[in-house]
């Protein structure tokens, strides 16, 4: 009985941290960005790749906060900054790729992250890559967890709370972006892609240029 009363107590509190992290998830920013263009220009797996790397990032970021890790990091200017400008210089040099390709003619030049062949499985691991990058060097993931915590996370709580909690978090992660991935990796929508490839990767690049350049120039 007193197992159910605590389970009571919790969801609400569980509820809670999803639907503000749902807000979060739906909002676009670099994860959508560049998991939108895997899927465009690559091959379904690979945006669903992607998607996973950014829901292993989320985990990370959830969990360090838990442990405490999250406030010690932002406390070190150095480190923090650190993470910060090299998630700026990574979206930069994304955002670069694309502007480059959308600059080219021709389909050939519509794959801005070097697509390999099916056979190539390390090109799973390489996309999974790209989706942990582009959130692990996000700051801002860091300052999200944290303050989500700080307001949300109950003191003391079982150690249940925790797994069901990072649980969730990554189940909620990778199950959006891979919805993400998988509806741009239609064939209606490649069809469109096909066609309007240049201003497409244009704009992607555009905007993780600007979303890095805004991140670097943040204090």
């Amino acid at each position: 009985m007193r197992h159910i009363v605590a389970m009571h107590h919790y969801l609400p509190i569980l509820l809670q941290i999803a639907i503000v992290y749902l807000i979060a998830l739906v909002s676009p920013g670099p994860n959508f960005f560049m998991i939108t263009q895997l899927s465009l220009a690559g091959r379904r797996g690979l945006g669903a790749a992607s998607a996973l790397g950014v829901g292993t990032a989320s985990t990370i970021w959830a969990s360090l906060a838990m442990l405490g890790f999250a406030t010690v990091l932002q406390r070190i200017d150095w480190l923090y900054n650190g993470i910060r400008i090299a998630g700026a210089v990574y979206l930069v040099w994304f955002g670069f790729k694309l502007l480059r390709s959308s600059a080219k003619r021709g389909e050939a030049a519509a794959v801005a992250v070097e697509t390999p062949p099916a056979s190539d499985r390390d090109a799973y691991f390489r996309a999974w890559r790209s989706g942990l990058l582009t959130c692990l060097t996000n700051p801002k993931s860091c300052a999200f967890w944290t303050s989500v915590f700080a307001t949300m996370f109950p003191a003391h709580p079982p150690i249940w709370f925790y797994g069901v909690a990072l649980a969730m978090i990554a189940t909620m992660s990778a199950s959006w972006y891979s919805s993400v991935a998988l509806m741009f990796a239609t064939e209606r929508t490649q069809r469109g892609y096909r066609r309007l490839r240049r201003p497409i990767d244009g704009l992607c690049g555009a905007v993780l240029v600007g979303l890095g350049a805004k991140l670097a120039a943040e204090s």
